[in-house]
């Protein structure tokens, strides 16, 4: 295929417009780019030096794309990507609303590309979950795992341009000793820690939370036990997370960060003598998921502790939707 038609639907977004970006970084092969969003038409966007009108979706003819980017809503995804499908449409969707329908694959194409298969419709998972599922992969082959343990530390564009805002404002009022209402949060998110993202539901984890456990044991495709906090911290991007896992075969730790070393989409940043350890002002801006602080548990044979680091609105969304329709380009051709 010489050249592709694609729609992005959100693209005035943060992830949108990261896609937008990520396009013409990698040289994807657009023919045409159609722009569209639920709100905002009438605006435009820029790619290529040009001018992109934005159009409504409501009112969208589907059968001249073959590849549309879905990055909106939960609700634009259940009502839109249907209708794209039906005119053959294949559609990566960023939304978590068809993540764990059986019938459709959840990628990542650096540790289950395959999935996708020769699917119209394909997943992208959550932000913090594709990150460690990079990461935990190529221990997962090497060593299998019996059970994974982490806390999150998100940064708040997983929220929106308004929470970036949000941590912009109600810093300045800290600074300037003025008192902080909070808006995007119930409480305020400078100089602070909220220990939940999302809202809370069964069992009182969140739905951050969930979608760790559950979509990492899809994309793994087994019940590997994950469980999970979330935080989210007064950083504007990338998410860093504390993985502790153990392993059913014993492991080397430096064995291990060799094998890391030379695993797809990985930078193992570890050498804590030196101050080198993976922060998230080093991941953002990049598409490698940063690791480190690799070390045994002291209590636990196989037990071991890693720390990592991915820029949330790249790889954790935009990139990896871009990464899974070059997998399939690849095979098209």
């Amino acid at each position: 295929m010489s050249g592709v038609n694609v729609a992005i639907l959100g693209v005035t977004g943060l992830v949108g417009q990261k896609i937008l970006e990520i396009l013409e970084e990698r040289n994807f092969p657009v023919a045409n780019l159609t722009a569209l969003a639920t709100q905002g038409q009438g605006r435009t966007v820029k790619f290529r030096g040009e001018e992109i009108p934005v159009l409504s979706v409501e009112s969208m003819d589907w059968s001249s794309v073959n590849v549309a980017f879905f990055a909106a809503s939960k609700e634009a995804s259940r009502i839109y990507a249907p209708k794209a499908i039906a005119q053959g449409v294949t559609v990566v969707d960023k939304s978590s609303y068809f993540r764990m329908d059986p019938t459709v694959p959840l990628v990542v194409p650096e540790v289950n590309g395959n999935a996708a298969g020769d699917a119209r419709l394909i997943a992208s998972p959550n932000c913090s979950t594709i990150q460690m599922v990079v990461a935990l992969e190529p221990i997962r082959r090497h060593y299998g795992l019996k059970r994974v343990i982490v806390s999150t530390y998100q940064a708040v564009s997983g929220t929106g341009r308004e929470a970036m805002q949000t941590l912009t404002w109600e810093s300045e009022d800290c600074l300037n000793h003025k008192t902080v209402i909070p808006s995007t949060y119930p409480t305020p998110i400078a100089f602070n820690v909220l220990p939940y993202c999302d809202t809370f539901g069964e069992g009182d984890y969140t739905g951050e939370e969930l979608k760790l456990t559950r979509e990492t044991q899809k994309i793994f495709d087994e019940k590997l036990p994950v469980s999970a906090t979330a935080v989210r911290v007064p950083v504007y991007i990338a998410h860093a997370e504390s993985v502790y896992l153990e392993t059913e075969k014993p492991f080397d730790v430096a064995l291990v960060r060799d094998l890391l070393a030379h695993s797809p989409g990985l930078r193992v940043v570890d050498d804590p003598s030196q101050g080198k350890v993976p922060v998230p002002l080093d991941a953002s801006g990049q598409d490698l998921v940063l690791v480190g602080r690799l070390r045994r548990d002291l209590f636990v044979e196989n037990g071991l502790h890693i720390f990592v680091v991915a820029d949330n609105l790249r790889k954790g969304a935009a990139t990896n939707a871009v990464q899974i329709v070059e997998s399939l380009l690849s095979r098209w051709t």
